[in-house]
């Protein structure tokens, strides 16, 4: 089984089980503090007639945030049952979704030629993939880019590991984290330190970068709601 393979089988379970119970994707949070936190980072940076890949879009719910303020946005995930839902549920006149392996040189080529340069919003996506794959998917990227489209990221910190298991140890596991488990889907981390070989100076010029978090679905009994540590960094190619 090839590692594009691997994550399509888990994406794939994952989202085809998925019922719409309110925590059930411990991600999802409220586009009012997930895109928007990020948008105010990145903004000044993109063109907003150029348009926005929204790249592992999930359900779509910061996908249709983004569409207020980017004149097309485009969704795009491996798993055919994520954009289906995403198309269901997160519908907009400027909004398209479609399935696109971030694997495949090719597939991100053809987009390109499709649609010109584009932006590329991207929250929690490479942290989840092999350092041989983060490679590949950052090629891709740049393909995407092009000469004028700017990449914003948002990715788990090195704080993140231990973050996690002082939150297991205090108030068990959240029951989307568990679920995300259940299908053989690892949530890793993408070291601060990786960036310049990921994003090498001489292809990508880096726009700015800093701690932030990824806010989750989960809230503690203290009613405080679980952010994990992040960190952001903006690009456009040199």
């Amino acid at each position: 089984m090839t590692s594009t393979n691997r994550y399509l089988t888990s994406w794939e379970g994952f989202w085809s089980t998925t019922t719409g119970t309110p925590g059930e994707i411990f991600w999802d949070a409220d586009p009012a503090y997930a895109a928007q936190q990020d948008l105010a980072l990145f903004h000044s940076y993109a063109d907003p007639q150029l348009p926005l890949i929204d790249l592992g879009c999930g359900n779509g719910t910061q996908t249709r945030f983004l569409s207020d303020h980017f004149a097309r946005v485009i969704g795009t995930e491996i798993a055919p049952a994520a954009i289906e839902i995403a198309r269901k549920n997160n519908a907009a006149p400027n909004v398209s979704y479609r399935v696109l392996d971030v694997l495949n040189l090719h597939d991100a080529g053809a987009l390109h030629e499709e649609i010109g340069d584009a932006n590329v919003y991207m929250r929690g996506v490479l942290h989840q993939l092999s350092p041989t794959d983060q490679v590949t998917a950052v090629q891709s990227i740049e393909r995407l880019l092009g000469k004028k489209g700017v990449l914003y990221m948002i990715e788990l910190s090195s704080a993140a590991e231990p973050f996690f298991e002082r939150l297991i140890q205090q108030h068990g596991p959240p029951p989307g984290l568990a679920r995300v488990f259940q299908h053989q889907i690892t949530p890793g981390l993408l070291h601060e330190n990786k960036m310049e070989s990921l994003f090498p100076s001489d292809r990508l010029t880096r726009l700015g970068t800093g701690a932030s978090h990824i806010r989750t679905v989960h809230m503690l009994p203290t009613g405080e709601v679980v952010k994990v540590p992040a960190f952001y960094a903006i690009f456009r190619l040199c």
